[in-house]
């Protein structure tokens, strides 16, 4: 067994980030910033990498446990969505349990849209518990040549 050294400074990095997550969580889901209204509450947020490519967005959102059939990836006006349920483990009764960290149940993410993603060409892979979804860029026409700007 490794011995591993405690960092203090590390645990409060460690709570900070959690706490970014609870706040932004909150934010994000109040009725006045377009989140859900009270009722729709989703279980949990999955942690999520979002990254630019050249040509593309790429969406990475931790969800293991959860089957690919489990999910739901859709556009409606201009957000992207991610739904899924990771379920309970069923095999071990809930009053067994000496510490449970890892969420269970519904979850929900949002993602509104930038205007230059091709919303008909997402496309997503699910792959060692984590979904990857593709947001391609528009294709800027170009014409070929050159091009006489006007000086006024």
């Amino acid at each position: 067994m490794a011995i591993r050294r405690w960092d203090p400074m590390r645990e409060f990095e460690e709570l900070r980030e959690r706490m970014n997550r609870l706040f932004e969580e909150v934010r994000t889901r109040a009725p006045e910033n377009g989140g859900f209204e009270f009722g729709e509450h989703e279980g949990w947020q999955p942690p999520m990498d979002l990254f630019e490519e050249r040509d593309r967005y790429v969406m990475r959102v931790d969800v293991p446990g959860v089957p690919a059939g489990g999910l739901t990836v859709a556009v409606e006006d201009g957000v992207l969505l991610l739904r899924g349920e990771r379920p309970q483990d069923e095999a071990v009764p809930s009053e067994a349990y000496l510490r449970s960290e890892r969420p269970h149940g519904r979850f929900s993410v949002q993602l509104a849209l930038p205007d230059g993603v091709e919303a008909a060409k997402i496309t997503a892979l699910h792959k060692g518990g984590v979904i990857e979804i593709a947001l391609p860029k528009k294709r800027e026409e170009r014409g070929g040549g050159q091009i006489q700007v006007a000086v006024e």
